[in-house]
């Protein structure tokens, strides 16, 4: 169903002029072996790991990130371009085990979202936020379309909560389609028209994660 300090670098013509809270605490992340990047946001509550599409500067969480650590552990995460999303999936499993037993809301953007989808599937989550990817839609190539095959009719199911946020509405039908494969699942339109929804809104943006997170 439907339900309607730090100077980060935009990927989009966004209004930045929002002065960002104070930042709690932050931490440089660096794994040589697998490698991977990243900063930690807050250290209490829930994890919720922001996860960056391959290409896209992660400093455009850092937003969000920072209004979502005033009551969760945020950590804002660049995973290996090289290898299979199946293999960025095992590599985010493995920082999710260094962090603790709590298990986490996992947000990706576009292809980061099938990430995500493919790490609950496959592994413990609390929840997903999708931002701008449809499950249904082409994946671009083997490695994709092999990761969508998986997430919406391999044996693991995704058994977590499922929010799938876009700009514009996706195609008629989408959402009853979505429900079908992952009980529960939701999609919310923001009616801001790009790809950026998040960040866009980030104020309705936040609410919602915070809800998944509960």
């Amino acid at each position: 169903m439907y339900y309607a300090d730090r100077g980060p670098t935009p990927l989009s013509p966004l209004d930045w002029s929002i002065p960002l809270p104070t930042l709690y605490s932050e931490e440089v992340l660096r794994q040589p072996e697998p490698e991977w990047t990243g900063e930690r946001w807050g250290v209490d509550g829930r994890p919720v790991l922001l996860l960056t599409e391959s290409g896209d500067d992660r400093s455009a969480w850092w937003p969000v990130a920072a209004r979502l650590a005033e009551d969760l552990a945020v950590a804002v995460l660049d995973l290996p371009e090289d290898g299979t999303i199946g293999d960025r999936a095992e590599t985010l499993a493995q920082f999710v085990a260094k962090m603790g037993t709590r298990a986490p809301v996992v947000v990706g953007h576009g292809r980061a979202a099938v990430v995500a989808s493919l790490f609950a599937a496959r592994y413990v989550a609390h929840g997903v936020v999708a931002v701008e990817r449809a499950l249904d839609a082409p994946g671009g190539d083997e490695d994709a379309e092999a990761a969508l095959a998986e997430i919406t009719a391999g044996p693991r199911k995704v058994k977590c909560r499922y929010l799938s946020v876009f700009g514009s509405a996706p195609r008629p039908g989408y959402a009853a389609w979505l429900e079908a494969r992952i009980p529960g699942a939701e999609c919310a339109v923001y009616g801001t028209g790009d790809r950026f929804p998040h960040l866009s809104d980030p104020e309705r943006f936040i609410k919602d994660v915070t809800a998944l997170a509960s």
